[in-house]
């Protein structure tokens, strides 16, 4: 039986985290972790430092915990059985269900390697919004929620810079603040960020002090700039390499944002998916379960489940959060005349922070210039909001011969009821070394599954691509007839990625993986470097112009992954994480016209050699060089350094 007595047991479960703390909300959630399903106990996070990181060191896990996936396909009782293993409202796919088979097994040796209460890990939910643009625009929709909050947010970056986003997020809470002392009703909120520090050697979740969050490189508001906000800080990562990577926000236990960007200014194309339903639910356990200390003072909505709205789920302009700010490239000046003749003119929604009047509102339509983010920009103008200002465009704009091909960076998603949904995380192993005992969990689990149950065809976009079972995993799909396309950056984090162990460059796997491959066999690996919307050609990660930051694998048009992992090293053997799996191929059909549509990816195949040439024939001429040996190490400290202090590609 693929899904075994103890993970049908656990996922029926009436105990779940969430529920345990709000019975007893003084109490850390890293103590009720220890006993909440004894029986079968495994430590999700922990709050120790150094002395279990060395004690990590000497016990290497077992190796063979991965064998305990079979082989073969799951049977039509096993996806019976594990269709009873989540609360999706409607029977899933077979695709997602085989994949969540996978998933289950990891909860045999551990309970918590999904990083959720088991009873939570299966959902359902919907997708109103997903933002495939610049952080800027991602940060916007952050303010948005944000100040709508009335009891609480819970808000995770993996990592904080003083910089224009967050100064966003930071006018929020200020913002955020007014509304609640106006109402007369404080509103907590919690955050948690990965700011390396030496006290982690001893203690790896550290509260934040106000001298820490005024420093120049943190520069928060003070608490007492934020009277009607308690706030409390965590800095958490898990010595030595596990990070936490995990980018998420949580407002009121009604939506859950999940995204790929840090809360900094990068050049970087990302992406942000708006959740509402009770998925949320599931991300609000994953939050108590990495926060692990008592909350002072608790999340005020412990005792209060999902509900959805009245009325039904609202999607496009109809959807609380909205504002004219997430208007899409495509219809953004039919629904901004619609909102003007309904409101009879210019309302609070047409306004900026200062209370300017949208440029838009002037009724002028400029000609060939799309409307995006709640304005009439060029598309260059757009893409430099993210940190690049004297980046030009290399190709001419012309308006698209059909709406497929018009830049969207906000997807108003077609209304869908809720649609089964599973939290796919991994916990952070901050132990050096890539043991195969670091791929049981539902992150990786679910991208292994995903690559091995494809029937027809796997899209994967991610700024990196080295992790040994991903490359694998893939070579065996395309041994198997199984179109594979990646989208990949060329030449982003180089130097960490050269380091010993890392798996090596893009540009040094994209090589290796072509030349593994038979001629019929290539022709189903299509790998593709990833190229902005108005460049003509690739530019090399390394420059900080035109990067792509988006983490995304989408299985037979149907069935999509989406949340903060890499497909790197880093990410499959170390770092925390946040995805969740949606099974819906119109959502996942819309997820790639967004990516097809806001960049000129799809128009730069690498040659079957694994090497990128333009028309002419030439290779790229701005590869970093970096490599193998002496000095591929010593960049690669280098980029290692810098990624822990934010300045690198992670």
């Amino acid at each position: 039986m693929t899904v075994s007595d103890k993970a049908y047991s656990l996922t029926h479960s009436q105990k779940t985290l969430t529920a345990a703390l709000a019975a007893s909300p003084a109490s850390s959630p890293g103590d009720l972790v220890k006993t909440l399903y004894a029986e079968h106990h495994k430590k999700p996070v922990s709050s120790a430092g150094y002395l279990e990181t060395f004690m990590g060191v000497l016990q290497h896990g077992n190796d063979n915990e991965t064998q305990r996936i079979p082989p073969g396909e799951p049977t039509q009782t096993d996806l019976d059985r594990a269709a009873e293993c989540g609360d999706f409202g409607s029977r899933p796919s077979d695709l997602f269900l085989k994949i969540y088979c996978d998933v289950l097994t990891t909860l045999d040796t551990n309970p918590w390697a999904g990083v959720v209460s088991p009873p939570l890990l299966g959902s359902r939910g919907v997708v109103n919004l997903s933002i495939i643009s610049v952080i800027p625009d991602i940060i916007q929709h952050h303010y948005d929620c944000i100040v709508r909050a009335e009891s609480e947010v819970f808000l995770a970056t993996n990592f904080w810079q003083a910089s224009k986003s967050a100064s966003k997020i930071c006018d929020a809470l200020l913002e955020l603040s007014r509304r609640a002392m106006k109402r007369g009703k404080k509103v907590v909120v919690k955050m948690m960020y990965d700011r390396a520090n030496l006290k982690m050697l001893m203690e790896s979740h550290i509260i934040v002090d106000d001298a820490a969050m005024a420093s120049d490189e943190v520069k928060l508001p003070k608490r007492s700039d934020m009277p009607g906000i308690d706030f409390e800080l965590v800095n958490f990562h898990q010595p030595v390499f596990g990070t936490f990577h995990c980018k998420f926000m949580i407002v009121d236990r009604k939506v859950a944002l999940l995204n790929s960007n840090n809360i900094q200014d990068r050049p970087n194309m990302e992406m942000m998916i708006h959740l509402e339903g009770p998925i949320v639910d599931s991300l609000y356990d994953t939050a108590l379960i990495s926060w692990f200390r008592p909350m002072r003072p608790p999340l005020p909505l412990l005792n209060t489940r999902y509900r959805p709205p009245e009325g039904g789920y609202k999607f496009g302009m109809d959807n609380e959060y909205a504002t004219t700010r997430i208007l899409d490239g495509s219809k953004g000046a039919e629904l901004f005349k619609t909102l003007q003749q309904e409101a009879g003119g210019i309302h609070d929604r047409d306004l900026d922070k200062e209370g300017r009047e949208d440029p838009a509102s002037s009724g002028s339509l400029p000609a060939g210039v799309p409307f995006i983010s709640g304005t009439y920009q060029t598309i260059t103008e757009h893409l430099n909001a993210g940190d690049q200002p004297d980046t030009h465009a290399t190709i001419s704009y012309e308006p698209p011969a059909s709406s497929r091909d018009e830049y969207t960076p906000h997807i108003l998603h077609t209304h869908h009821g809720e649609c089964p949904m599973a939290l796919v995380n991994r916990a952070p192993n901050g132990n050096p070394g890539n043991a195969a005992s670091g791929l049981h969990n539902a992150q990786d689990a679910a991208w292994l599954a995903g690559l091995k149950y494809a029937q027809r065809k796997i899209f994967i976009q991610s700024p990196t691509l080295n992790a040994v079972p991903v490359v694998g995993g893939i070579l065996d799909a395309v041994r198997r007839g199984i179109e594979c396309t990646l989208y990949i950056d060329v030449g982003f984090n180089d130097g960490g990625e050269a380091l010993p162990g890392q798996g090596g460059t893009n540009e040094e796997v994209s090589k290796t993986m072509f030349a593994q491959l038979t001629d019929e066999e290539k022709e189903k690996l299509k790998l593709y470097w990833y190229t902005g919307k108005d460049q003509i050609k690739p530019i090399n990660a390394s420059a900080q112009k035109r990067n792509c930051h988006v983490k995304l694998m989408i299985i037979d048009d149907s069935v999509g992954i989406v949340g903060n992992g890499n497909q790197d090293t880093q990410s499959w053997y170390h770092s925390q994480e946040v995805n969740v799996m949606v099974d819906n191929p119109i959502v996942c059909q819309e997820w790639f016209d967004g990516i097809r549509r806001n960049q000129n990816t799809h128009l730069h195949e690498l040659e079957k050699d694994g090497i990128y040439r333009d028309k002419h024939g030439n290779p790229l001429t701005d590869s970093t060089g970096v490599g193998s040996g002496f000095r591929g190490v010593v960049k690669g400290i280098q980029g290692s350094i810098a990624r822990v202090r934010g300045k690198g590609g992670f």
